[in-house]
């Protein structure tokens, strides 16, 4: 096909423009199914333009050929989330907290961590000093406290540590176990390892601390409003 004006705007040209605007699409994606699904319909497209307009099957062969093997890798993925098995435990946990990642990478962040069942008392974070572990509460209770006076608590589904622990920063209150609690942690250095490894895991470790921290501040906000405080 000869280059001109008229051809880039043809219906053969369009097609050609589609394929490489799928193509454009697919690198911008952070969810590598997705990226493999439109890299896929790019290579299906490049292949009709190749056989209707270019008559290249050089062309074809190749694109056929990108078209294969991320089938294949989809295949592999897809057989690997279905072997991968959780207990009802771990399940609660990685299907609530990272709900668009597949169950390989959750499998990986639990395998980055492990499970404590600590008693009353037990001390998770202490004011002034750097959070050691990132903590989620599977069932259970923990009063956060600063300068002595409860200011919080936290309970089945919440983080702690979650502002400090990628940071090294110190903890702005300390978090004891107010009752028998069952929690997953992970050492910063294993969760600074993990969001600097893989992309997907890191915006979806950003996204459940955002979550975490949100439903804190309006359960914080409902607890002014019981006491009868000013809620802006």
């Amino acid at each position: 096909m000869e280059l001109t004006l008229e051809s880039a705007f043809s219906t053969g040209g369009l097609v050609g423009h589609l394929s490489y605007l799928l193509l454009v699409l697919s690198m911008m994606m952070r969810v590598m199914w997705i990226l493999r699904v439109l890299v896929i319909a790019s290579a299906l497209v490049a292949i009709a333009y190749d056989l209707i307009w270019l008559k290249d099957p050089v062309g074809v062969f190749w694109e056929s050929l990108l078209v294969l093997v991320n089938i294949v890798q989809l295949s592999v993925t897809y057989a690997q989330n279905r072997l991968e098995r959780f207990n009802a435990v771990e399940a609660s946990f990685v299907h609530k907290v990272f709900p668009g990642l597949s169950n390989t990478l959750k499998r990986r962040i639990l395998r980055h961590g492990f499970w404590v069942e600590a008693d009353e008392g037990a001390e998770l974070t202490r004011a002034g000093e750097p959070a050691k572990h990132l903590v989620y509460i599977a069932d259970g209770e923990v009063e956060i406290f600063v300068n002595g006076n409860v200011v919080g608590r936290c309970a089945n589904g919440d983080f702690i540590g979650e502002l400090t622990v990628l940071s090294g920063d110190p903890a702005t209150g300390t978090a004891i176990i107010k009752r028998r609690t069952l929690y997953w942690a992970i050492a910063g250095d294993e969760l600074r390892k993990l969001v600097t490894s893989n992309e997907e895991i890191n915006q979806s470790i950003q996204a459940c601390f955002h979550t975490n921290m949100l439903s804190k501040l309006i359960a914080a906000n409902h607890q002014l409003q019981k006491a009868g405080g000013l809620v802006n």
